[in-house]
Order: C-alpha cells, then structure tokens, then sequence
C-alpha cells in the first residue's frame, strides 16, 4: 500500500476526482412503515412495557395520521432532488446551532507524526508545520488538477462521492444572527482561478504566506520554513495593539456574527483582511504549549492558545512548540473520513519521501505578509471579553487518549467478529458497567455512495446487545452461552450498520419529517414529544456518539452529544486498538478517564469470554 495505488490516478487515466459526482445514485427515502418498524425495535432497550406501549400507540397514530401526510411532502421533495435530506441537514443539524465551534462542534485529530520519523521535538517547532504544509500544498494541488484518485471499489459498481473534498480548503462558516453558511472559493483549474495562500497564525497574529512558486508550483518545506522563521522573530519580538482578532470566533455564533459585521463597516481594510482569511486554503496555528501525554495533545489541539484560532476556517493545522502536531476540522463543512483522508496522506508522504534536507537553501525567500485589522473600542473590549471566556472554556471538554495493546483486530477476526461491531459492543458494555443503564448510542454510517451523501445514524444499542449485556454481567453467566450471545449482539451490530449505509437508518429519515412539518408550518407530531424518542437518542441525545476511523493510527474526535454523554472514537490495528473518549467536565456524571479505565478492562474481559468459550466448545 502506498500513496500512488491510494491517492493517485494513473497518467493519461480518463477518470477524475469529481467525474462520478453527478452520476451517484439518489439519496433512498425508506418507506414509512419500514422506518417505523425499525424505530420501535430500536427503543425497546429503553422503555418500560407500560412506556412502549404508548409508543406503539403513539406510532400508530403517526402513521395513519400526519406521518402519511408528511411522507408525501418528502416523496414529492425526492423526486425533485438527488439529495432530499442535504439542505435540511446543513441547515439544521449545523447551521443553526447557535454555541461556539470551539470545543463544542469542531473535529480535533492529534497527529502521531512520530510514527512516520518526523520527531516531536523542539527543533522541529517550525520544521514540522514546514513539511506539512508543502504536503497539504500538494494535495490542494492534486484536487485542482482533478488528479486525486475516485474512492470506488475495484470494479467501480460502488463509487463515493467527492464532492466534500470541495470544501476540505479555500471554505469557511460564515456566522449569522440565526443561521450560519458554508461558502467554498475552491474552483478545479477548469472552474477558474481561487486563493492559494496560507493563514498563519501565532500569538493572535495573522499572517499570509504564498503557499505556490512563480510557476504554480507547491512551495518547498524549505521555502515554507524561511517565512515561518521570519514571522516567529517577528512575533516573538514585537509586541502590537491589533493582536488578538481570532479569539472573536470562538464566541457563540450570534455574538460573533454582529461582531464580524462590525469589523466590515469599520474600515475597507477589514473586508480585505476578512476576505484574505476567509478565502485562504488553510490555516497554520503556531501555540506555545508543551503537550506532554497524547490525552495531552488531544486536549490541546481542541483548545490550546484559543487567541491564535479562526474557528470558522475548515481546516488547520496546530504546531506545538515541543514539536508535537495536531490538525482541526470544521464539522458542518465536511465530515471525518475527509479529515482521515488528508491526514494519512500527509503521514503517507512523509513515510515515502523522508525528512527534507534542511540544509538545502530556499528558493523563494518570501516574507510573511501581516494581515492587520482596524478596531474600536468596542471591539477591543470584546477581544478583552473574550479572552477570559475563552479562558474558562478551555477545559469544558475533557480528553483522554490512550493505546490499547493486549489485542487488535487480528484477534477479532480469529474469534470470526467484525472489529467494528466488537469494539461497539464492548463501548455499551464499558458504559453499562460504569453507569448501571443502557446507553442510545449513535455511530456513523457513511452515505457517500449516494448524491452528495453524507452519513446516517446507526443505532448501536439493540436487543441483542442488551441480552449479552445482561448474561455478561450476571456471576452466574455460562462462558460458552455468553460468548454465543456476545457473537449474536456483534452480528446484529453489523446488520444495522448495513441497512443504514444502504440508506435504511432511522434518524435521517425521522429528522426529514420533522423537517417537512416545521417548514410547511405544521404543529410537531407528538412522536418527537414521546419521552422514549429521547431516551432512545432521538433528536440528538445519543448518550454515546461513536465512529470507527478506520484501520489506520490516524484517530480523531468531537464533544459528546449530550452533558452526560460520551464521545466514543476509535481505530483498529492488528495487534492493538487507538481510542480518544471525550466528556464534559461540568458534568457530574461522566468521566472521560474511568470510561477509559473500563473499556481496557471490558476488552481484557472479552477476550477471556471468547478464549474459554472456545475451550468449552471443544470439551
């Protein structure tokens, strides 16, 4: 495996990157009757025999009534529309939402550069973002040529969109009094010129650095180097009034978007300076902190020096002074398996092309250009204001990251279950034991083989789960029994993992009604007021929201759902399993770290469920 089969598409090949865009399959829309009956199933782990029955009524009800009435909207809206549920999503599972993007709705990846030999070391405090950005340069490169390989199975019957990689560079969030926007610049060379420089910042200063050569080429890691050397002395030795700007963007995103209005009617040189951020390829945050751990670092590229962050952009990458990296993302802009794509090419390009030679003299000697806003008072007082909020925040979502090393998907697959499905089933487990209750609990089912398709909800908790819970935790359980059970609970995981990927989940498909009645004007169905469509995750209160990363070391995270809840995130190796678990620090439920502490004893504990299960098998 190396980049060229992965990223690459073969010279002289007629493929690419958007070509199959257009041609994905519509978006399905599951009939009524099928999402309902789905539904109901995927309550039962929470309700009493009483509280479901008034589910069953309430249903029932919806299904004869305004559930028929609403799925005719959303028919006669899909077959109008490749994507019935795109718009509503944006708008309403993201654009809405009013709280600061930081810690709250961003997605944080620490970035094990190690791995790959670029040390994490002091000297490399500029050398790394160095390297980096030459690679991000090249892949930015390879979108506007069209040359980054289609993601399709080998005989392309399945092939996923690209159409989110538009808005990986060159995009930022626009703030709104009630709703936000996403506005890409990016254009493909045939669609026309866009941006090519970055946005480095550092200390609350904002700098812009060319990020091509003359001839349109990347900039070299040595190039990149010169500038960000010039702007730490410039930095490091200056003390200026105007720093500090950033820190407005982590504000919720009302107050912010008065603000911002505020900054463009000061003066014209703010709408350029504006402009020039906004339309950046990507940000570089350069932040003073040491980060010791990797829960450390995880923790500090969600926050870190909030003062040098522009929280809007749709992507960055976080320099540590002790040489350690990090990357964010900007959620509603694109989701994470575009955030695990441009990571591992990074660590890809860095493993197969070494470290530059740091000796070889830059080409081009580019001086960082300052991007200087005009303030008031007003605004000044704002930044003060700001500050120490984002101050207090800085801790309000606590991290823990951690290596579990007995065992990876090797052992899984010799136990015949999919790693997936084991590590969720050990995730309901490990929250069961902790907390004594069954959690709804939301992983992520991509739905890019579709039209502009993003993701579904897959609804882990299932009646199958809870049988092997039950059994697995009672001193009395049968190892053998148990282990069957425990195989029984995984297949069922995978099952519902196929049908919400085949477009047959839940959650979107009961989003889009409540959608249909809250823009046509009609009361909201009783269904959404049923205490068991929140106790079973709906409306966004899945207490555990999860997401395999994949089988790579590159791992990633967000905020939980819920105050009480769990963020859940993992990828599987052979001989081992990378987890980042997130949890709010004013909640007085969870622990981020006991979870941890749990779920390495509740993978021990499966391990020796299946080992004497299979001992018991052959007595």
């Amino acid at each position: 495996m190396n980049r060229e089969s992965i990223y690459y598409l073969p010279e002289g090949s007629s493929e690419s990157t958007f070509c199959y865009d257009e041609s994905c399959p519509r978006l399905p829309l599951p009939k009524l009757d099928h999402t309902l009956k789905r539904y109901l199933e995927s309550v039962k782990p929470f309700g009493t025999a009483a509280e479901l029955e008034n589910t069953k009524q309430i249903i029932e009800t919806f299904r004869k009534g305004v559930g028929a009435q609403l799925q005719k909207i959303l028919e006669e809206k899909a077959a109008c529309e490749k994507n019935w549920v795109d718009k509503w999503w944006e708008d309403y599972a993201y654009c809405t939402l009013r709280m600061s993007l930081i810690p709250y709705c961003i997605m944080v990846q620490p970035l094990l550069l190690d791995t790959v030999g670029l040390e994490s070391i002091p000297e490399n405090f500029l050398k790394g973002p160095a390297v980096c950005l030459y690679h991000n340069m090249v892949f930015w490169k390879l979108l506007r040529t069209e040359r980054l390989r289609p993601v399709a199975t080998p005989d392309k019957q399945m092939v996923f969109s690209s159409d989110l990689y538009r808005r990986l560079y060159n995009t930022v969030r626009i703030p709104g009094l009630e709703m936000d926007k996403v506005e890409s610049h990016f254009r493909t060379e045939k669609e026309g010129p866009c941006a090519s420089h970055i946005i480095v910042l550092y200390g609350g200063r904002i700098f812009k650095v060319p990020g091509l050569d003359a001839k349109g080429d990347p900039l070299s890691p040595q190039d990149f180097l010169f500038a960000l050397q010039q702007l730490q002395v410039k930095v490091e030795s200056e003390t200026v009034t105007h720093a500090g700007v950033p820190v407005l963007t982590n504000d919720d995103r009302t107050t912010w978007a008065r603000n911002r209005t505020h900054l463009m009617e000061l003066s014209a040189r703010n709408k350029d300076s504006l402009r020039d951020i906004e339309q950046a390829v990507a940000l570089l945050i350069l932040d003073t902190h040491c980060p010791d751990s990797f829960s450390d670092l995880a923790q500090l590229a969600l926050t870190g020096d909030v003062r040098s962050k522009w929280a809007d952009k749709s992507c960055g990458t976080i320099a540590f002074k002790n040489g350690k990296m990090g990357c964010y993302g900007e959620h509603c802009c694109y989701d994470g398996s575009i955030s695990i794509s441009i990571s591992l090419y990074v660590m890809m390009s860095i493993a197969e092309e070494g470290i530059p030679d740091w000796s070889v003299p830059p080409a081009n000697l580019n001086l960082p250009e300052e991007v200087v806003f005009d303030l008031d008072d007003s605004l000044r007082q704002e930044i003060d204001r700001m500050e120490k909020v984002a101050c207090d925040m800085r801790n309000s979502v606590l991290v823990s990251m951690d290596q579990f090393q007995d065992y990876g998907k090797a052992f899984m697959k010799k136990h015949k279950v999919h790693p997936d499905a084991y590590v969720q089933t050990a995730l309901l487990l490990t929250y069961y034991r902790l907390h004594g209750s069954y959690a709804p609990t939301y992983e992520t089912a991509m739905m890019r083989q579709f039209y502009k398709g993003r993701t579904e909800t897959c609804r882990s908790c299932s009646i199958e789960a809870v049988n092997f819970i039950e059994a697995m935790e009672s001193s009395g359980g049968n190892n053998v029994e148990t282990a069957k059970l425990f195989k029984a609970a995984a297949k069922r995981q995978m099952e519902l993992m196929n049908e919400a990927r085949k477009g047959n989940g839940i959650d979107r498909h009961l989003f889009g009604l409540w959608c249909a009645a809250y823009d046509n004007g009609m009361p909201i169905p009783e269904l959404y007021d049923d205490p068991l469509y929140n106790k079973s995750g709906g409306g966004g209160n899945f207490i555990l929201s999860t997401s395999t990363l994949g089988y790579t070391i590159n791992c990633g995270f967000v905020a939980p759902m819920c105050m009480d809840g769990y963020g859940c995130f993992y990828t599987m190796l052979e001989e081992s399993v990378w987890g980042i678990f997130s949890a709010y620090r004013d909640s007085t439920v969870t622990s981020c770290h006991k979870f941890q502490q749990t779920f390495h004893q509740v993978m021990l504990d499966l391990k020796t469920l299946l080992e004497s299960g299979d001992m018991g098998n052959k007595l």
